[in-house]
């Protein structure tokens, strides 16, 4: 990141335009903030206070004043994630930067209709992005969407998480700058429940499970990642998080490859499975799996055999 207070490629707009739903930032100190405002100190003393502020200091009034402010994004995420009472974040939701903060404090089972809202409508891939990696951690949780329940014949066994998916207290709440130290694993695994949904109506639990075993079994020399990925009796795929939220970066790559070669297994069995584009079936977790990378390595030269993947344009 840029030193606070200097342009970088994050967020360039300068002060007194927006661009692309870009918010315009200044340096501080801001020279018309009343005496008591924290806006009159400058940017590396106002990121000071912000940092060091005790925990149990009642400040959400002068941290929101912060995030409303157009100081530097780094120090407005800052504030925001020392905001005790999160639902005052909620008028930011389609803050490019804000908005990643708010989602990943949503941890209850009554969010995820406010998340599912989000990835639908957010103008902004961050904020989507995010929200699909925390609908990922509750979807482990809750059994997956609302659209695919334990009960629905057509649908393959959730994902199974070990250790098991924490309570709404316990859920880990992901730091914005850690998401380039790995991937999410929850995220993974529902990437695979939705390309392997697509094929159980014509495959069912028995072949399924051979498949997936077969190809996991070839990959796995090659892409040593996999075996944080295991197949139970039921077809069913085991993720394993003992090591933490976020799985090593090449696991991305190690799955799309599986992915592809499971789904070029499962259409040597049933001619119709050639018809299953990956990205349609990943939708509802796209803008997550396009920033990590998963569809570029589906497209990757070890491909076994071609396989077509919508342009975003044609998904709504």
């Amino acid at each position: 990141m840029a030193a606070v207070g200097e342009p970088d490629e994050t967020n360039d707009t300068p002060a007194g335009l927006e661009d692309s739903g870009r918010q315009a930032w200044h340096e501080g100190p801001d020279e018309e903030a009343p005496a008591e405002s924290w806006l009159g100190l400058g940017d590396d003393e106002l990121l000071h206070r912000v940092e060091t502020l005790e925990s149990d200091a009642d400040a959400d009034a002068q941290l929101t004043e912060i995030v409303r402010s157009h100081r530097h994004f780094f120090i407005r995420q800052e504030a925001a994630k020392r905001v005790k009472d999160k639902s005052l974040l909620f008028a930011f939701e389609d803050d490019r930067h804000v908005g990643q903060i708010l989602v990943r404090y949503l941890t209850r089972r009554e969010d995820v209709t406010y998340l599912e809202r989000l990835v639908a409508r957010s103008h902004n891939v961050e904020v989507r992005a995010a929200a699909q990696v925390q609908l990922a951690q509750l979807w482990g949780r809750l059994g997956g969407p609302r659209r695919t329940s334990p009960a629905d014949p057509n649908a393959p066994p959730a994902p199974q998480f070990s250790p098991p998916t924490p309570s709404e207290e316990e859920i880990e709440i992901i730091e914005v700058d850690e998401d380039t130290d790995g991937v999410n694993g929850s995220l993974l695994a529902w990437a695979i429940h939705f390309l392997v949904e697509r094929t159980w109506p014509h495959l069912g639990t028995r072949t399924a499970r051979d498949l997936l075993t077969r190809t996991h079994a070839g990959i796995l020399p090659l892409r040593p990642a996999l075996s944080f990925f295991k197949i139970e009796e039921n077809a069913q795929v085991n993720v394993d998080l003992s090591l933490g939220t976020n799985l090593p970066r090449e696991s991305v790559g190690a799955v799309a490859a599986w992915m592809m070669a499971f789904l070029d297994a499962a259409q040597r069995v049933e001619p119709e499975m050639g018809e299953v584009d990956v990205r349609r079936s990943t939708r509802l977790m796209g803008d997550a799996l396009q920033q990590a990378g998963f569809y570029e390595a589906c497209e990757g030269p070890e491909r076994l055999g071609p396989r077509r993947l919508a342009d975003p344009a044609e998904i709504g």
